[in-house]
């Protein structure tokens, strides 16, 4: 019955959260930082298993709790290099919006994971550390193509773990969560979408 009261409590932590979330946010970034060091995968090649201390939280809860926390923590170090490497305009709004948006649904999320006694992943799996060294590496001309790229396979795939825990989830307080994040992923990916037909093609000074 505690851990249920602890859940229930956590909701409107969740609103408010998520309402920070809007892509027209003009909050300050920090500065752009070196890429977020990669956890190896399992001999399995699945991601390590968060721990979790509680037999109340499924094996489904913690799978989402662990990729939602990998693909906000990629959002945020990718838009850290775009804001760094790109000379589009355009780009570097997108990358703020994105830094913004992404911290605060960490910030949401993070209540309902205590909540359940599930701690989310402390660095980037290889698999997205990879992608952060390719945009590390690649050069002024092929950046903005490469980072949209990036972002519309991301929020893609992030977009079908949202719904897919919205509609099959075990856990009420996730599969509201999921619920209210999914529409603002699905802005996001519209705005990569956008940015990938009118903006890779500026001229790179």
């Amino acid at each position: 019955m505690k851990l249920n009261y602890r859940l229930l409590t956590t909701t409107a932590a969740i609103a408010g959260a998520l309402a920070l979330s809007a892509c027209g946010d003009k909050n300050t970034a920090d500065e752009a930082t070196s890429t977020a060091p990669g956890a190896e995968l399992t001999e399995q090649g699945q991601l390590p298993e968060a721990t979790s201390g509680n037999v109340a939280a499924d094996q489904g809860s913690i799978d989402f709790i662990q990729k939602a926390a990998l693909s906000d923590m990629f959002e945020v170090e990718a838009s850290k290099i775009a804001l760094a490497k790109s000379s589009s305009p355009s780009i570097k709004a997108y990358a703020q919006s994105m830094m913004t948006a992404h911290t605060a649904t960490t910030a949401a999320l993070k209540p309902v994971a205590d909540a359940l006694m599930i701690a989310p992943p402390m660095q980037l799996d290889s698999d997205h550390a990879a992608k952060l060294e390719d945009l590390n590496k690649a050069t002024v001309k092929e950046f903005d193509e490469k980072y949209i790229d990036q972002q519309t396979d991301a929020h893609e795939d992030a977009l079908n773990l949202l719904n897919d825990q919205a509609k099959n989830g075990t856990n009420a307080t996730l599969k509201s969560f999921a619920a209210a994040t999914a529409p603002k992923v699905q802005m996001h990916l519209d705005m990569a979408k956008k940015l990938d037909k009118s903006d890779v093609d500026e001229p790179n000074n």
